[in-house]
C-alpha cells in the first residue's frame, strides 16, 4: 500500500496512524489494521504496537501494528458479509520468510494491480495524463484501463442494481393495477349509487357534499390497503436485506413516500368516479328511479 492511500479513498484512522514515506525499507515492518481486524485478535486491548504475522507462529513479529482504520469494503466479493478482519502494508517494505511458498506471496503482493487516483471534479484528459505519467516512470508497465470510481462501484454493483431495477419495476406495475383497480371500483359504486346520489341532492346535498361522500369510500379502501400493506412491507424488507445491498427493513422515509405515492395515485384513479358523482342531475336519476 502507498502512502495516502485511506486518505484518497476516505477512509477514517481511528487510532493511531496511516503509512507514511517514512515507512521504508531501512525501518522495520509496519501495518494498518482494520477494525474487525482488532475486534478478532486484540479485543479490549490497544493494538497500537502489538505484533503479528501471518499463519505461523515464528513469523508473529513480522509486522507492528501502528494505525487502526475504519471498517471499510476492500477487495470484497461478498457484500452480504460482515467486514473481514484485514491488514494493509507498506510497498516499499518486504517481509522475508523461510517458506518458499511465503516468500513468493510477498513478491506476488508486490505487483501493483490498482493505483488509486485522488482527481476531483473530474479533470478531462485524466487518462492521458495517467498513461504519461506511468510511462515516465517505466516504460515497459502497462495500463490496462482508468475507469472512475462510480463506474467501478456501479460494475461491483452490477447484479444488485439490476435486481433493484426489476424490483422497481414490479412495484410501479404493481401500483398502476392498483390505481385501476380502485378506479374500476369506485366507478362501479357510483354508478350503482346513482340513485341514491340524486335523491341525496334533490332533498338538499350540494355536490361538495357528494364528493366527499365518495371520497371517504375512496379513502377507507386505501386505508385498509395500507394498513395490511404497510406492515407487509416491512417484513418484505427484513428478506430482501438478504438480497440487496444497502437495504433496510424499516426505512420510514421510503414507507413514507410509498404512502403519499399510493395516496396521489388513488387520487388521480377518483378523478373520473367523483367527476361523474358530482355532474349526477337530481331529475333524471329520480325519473329513471
Amino acid at each position: 500500500m502507498m502512502p495516502g492511500f485511506f486518505e484518497t479513498i476516505g477512509a477514517k484512522i481511528k487510532m493511531g496512524r496511516p503509512l507514511t514515506e517514512d515507512d521504508t525499507a531501512a525501518t522495520p515492518n509496519v501495518a494498518v489494521v482494520n477494525e474487525a481486524f482488532v475486534k478478532r485478535f486484540f479485543k479490549d486491548q490497544n493494538p497500537i504496537g502489538q505484533h503479528f504475522g501471518p499463519n505461523r507462529l515464528r513469523y508473529a513479529s513480522t509486522f507492528e501494528i501502528v494505525g487502526v482504520v475504519k471498517d471499510i469494503r476492500y477487495m470484497t466479493y461478498d457484500y452480504k458479509e460482515p467486514v473481514r478482519p484485514m491488514f494493509w502494508v507498506s510497498e516499499t517494505q518486504t517481509a522475508h520468510y523461510d517458506d518458499p511458498a511465503w516468500e513468493l506471496g510477498e513478491k506476488w503482493s508486490h505487483y501493483l494491480y490498482n493505483i488509486v487516483i485522488w482527481a476531483p471534479g473530474d479533470p478531462p484528459g485524466m487518462e492521458e495524463k495517467v498513461r504519461k505519467a506511468i510511462a515516465s516512470v517505466d516504460p515497459s508497465l502497462v495500463v490496462d484501463d482508468v475507469n472512475g470510481y462510480s463506474k467501478v462501484v456501479s460494475t461491483d454493483f452490477k447484479q444488485q442494481n439490476m435486481i433493484a431495477t426489476l424490483t422497481s419495476l414490479f412495484g410501479l406495475l404493481g401500483l398502476v393495477l392498483a390505481a385501476v383497480g380502485l378506479y374500476g371500483v369506485m366507478a362501479y359504486t357510483v354508478e350503482q349509487r346513482t340513485n341514491e346520489i340524486g335523491l341525496r341532492m334533490a332533498l338538499g346535498a350540494d355536490r361538495g357534499h357528494v364528493i366527499a361522500m365518495v371520497l371517504r369510500g375512496a379513502f377507507w379502501q386505501t386505508g385498509i390497503g395500507l394498513g395490511l400493506g404497510i406492515p407487509l412491507a416491512i417484513v418484505a424488507g427484513r428478506l430482501m436485506k438478504d438480497q440487496l445491498y444497502g437495504v433496510q427493513p424499516w426505512d420510514p422515509i421510503m414507507l413514507t413516500g410509498a404512502t403519499i405515492l399510493l395516496a396521489l395515485a388513488a387520487l388521480v384513479a377518483l378523478v373520473v368516479p367523483v367527476r361523474r358523482a358530482a355532474g349526477v342531475e337530481p331529475m333524471i336519476a329520480l325519473r329513471n328511479e
